[in-house]
């Protein structure tokens, strides 16, 4: 784990609550959650996984979607958080390069906010995993901060140090590679703090 990573995981971990509470006020990304399950051909219970899942604000969501939901973290403390808000979901303390992640049988996967702390390496690493991952036609949902060139930033503010890394929807469609369609794509919304983000939804071609 890279001193950055460890900041960065450190921060989430002393400021779980507050963090919890902002992402609260940010709100639930319930358009986008429906929008991947529909461009997954709106599969029975769908099989889920989400990376990043933190305080389980959009698993709150999604579970009443399906009973089939898993969600990881690599801050415990985020974990313990979403364990007591959504019993419903199956919660686990996690890295997103190391992982376990299953084999072609997942309908979809969300990343929301959360690749973004990962450098192109770990990213695309990531992106190969998921993609065996995920059943013919299953998604893949992300959303990261926004810039015209990639680039990394070491962010400190009232809940600690974070390590950020910037995107731009081609970069991230290079780093994906083949076998991928792109299903959806929405470039230069902003949120919370102005800040501009975009959103990719990756769809396994085979």
């Amino acid at each position: 784990m890279t001193d950055y990573k460890k900041l960065t995981v450190d921060t989430y971990n002393k400021s779980a609550k507050e963090l919890a509470e902002y992402f609260r006020g940010i709100g639930p990304r319930t358009d986008d959650i429906k929008r991947a399950i529909e461009l997954a051909g709106n599969p029975k219970d769908p099989s889920i996984l989400e990376i990043g899942c933190g305080d389980g604000r959009d698993a709150k969501e999604i579970v009443q979607l399906t009973p089939n939901y898993t969600g990881f973290d690599i801050s415990e403390e985020l974990i313990k958080i979403a364990r007591a808000d959504v019993p419903a979901g199956k919660f686990e303390v996690a890295d997103a390069v190391t992982y376990e992640y299953p084999t072609n049988s997942l309908d979809a996967v969300f990343a929301f906010a959360s690749l973004l702390h990962l450098d192109k390496d770990e990213v695309r690493d990531v992106l190969r995993k998921v993609y065996k991952s995920l059943r013919e036609g299953g998604v893949f949902f992300i959303s990261l901060k926004f810039s015209e060139a990639y680039k990394e930033e070491l962010k400190e503010d009232k809940f600690g140090t974070r390590m950020f890394y910037f995107y731009n929807p081609e970069l991230f469609i290079e780093l994906a590679g083949e076998g991928w369609e792109v299903a959806y794509q929405d470039k230069g919304f902003i949120t919370a703090g102005n800040t501009e983000w975009f959103e990719l939804a990756f769809r396994k071609l085979a």
